[in-house]
């Protein structure tokens, strides 16, 4: 059984349109490649190798790369360097991530860097991207302010928004025993595979005859998804997607 509306979602002709910008391309043409600038929420679980076993999986191409570093923010990539040396090796899309970054103050350097970042990643003939990720444990309530970020961050680039945080917040709300966190902000496998989903689904959306129950399993098996998990967690992914929440 498929996930409530999630038909109609994904064969929207905006998502469409959005795969398209992303640089998803049809199997057998050339792969879409991806690049993840970030820190331990990318690379606790290996977020950019399992978005490329999804990838492969489901019949798509892509090479996926990634620079991260434990507790670093965009500013400090940037100031890094390698960052912006392997952004020049060229990619279609370049993803950028950091904290939870909600508070004014790192919002407002989640917005600067990342429009810092768009400058170069653009001369490289990418688009950016940005993964949005999720507030500690102990601040679930800071859900919106986690969001609200990164679609700022996303519009002040004109970039491609990979809502994982708003799929985790649907989740959450749709089920209060979901064991998305590990700690007070690492994901468990479970969180990871929701976040793995909302990229994957965001960048190389599925057509109207491309997403039924088949497509769905076999992302679930790709990801090993608990059955009794998939349908809240496809539903999440794609709402999360299709329609962005209100928020005040």
């Amino acid at each position: 059984m498929l996930p409530r509306n999630s038909l109609r979602l994904l064969a929207s002709a905006a998502l469409l349109l959005l795969g398209l910008a992303a640089g998803a391309q049809p199997t057998g043409q050339k792969p879409t490649r991806v690049l993840f600038i970030g820190n331990g929420l990318t690379a606790s679980t290996d977020v950019p190798g399992r978005l490329a076993k999804l990838a492969a999986a489901m019949g798509r191409s892509a090479i996926v790369e990634s620079v991260t570093a434990d507790d670093h923010g965009l500013e400090d990539h940037w100031r890094d360097g390698r960052a912006a040396a392997a952004i020049r090796k060229g990619w279609d899309v370049v993803v950028l991530q950091q904290g939870s970054s909600m508070d004014a103050q790192s919002r407002a350097q989640l917005v600067d860097y990342s429009r810092r970042f768009a400058e170069p990643i653009r001369a490289a003939g990418a688009r950016p991207a940005l993964f949005m990720v999720w507030p500690p444990a102990e601040r679930m309530r800071d859900f919106a302010e986690v969001i609200k970020s990164y679609r700022a961050a996303a519009s002040a680039v004109d970039g491609i928004l990979l809502p994982a945080g708003e799929a985790w917040l649907r989740a959450i709300s749709a089920d209060r025993r979901i064991r998305l966190y590990t700690g007070s902000v690492s994901p468990s496998t479970l969180g990871s595979d929701l976040a793995v989903l909302t990229i994957y689904l965001s960048l190389f959306p599925a057509g109207h005859q491309e997403f039924d129950e088949a497509f769905v399993a076999k992302a679930a098996r790709a990801l090993g998804l608990p059955g009794d998990r998939r349908d809240l967690v496809f539903d999440a992914a794609t709402r999360a997607i299709d329609e962005p929440m209100a928020l005040e």
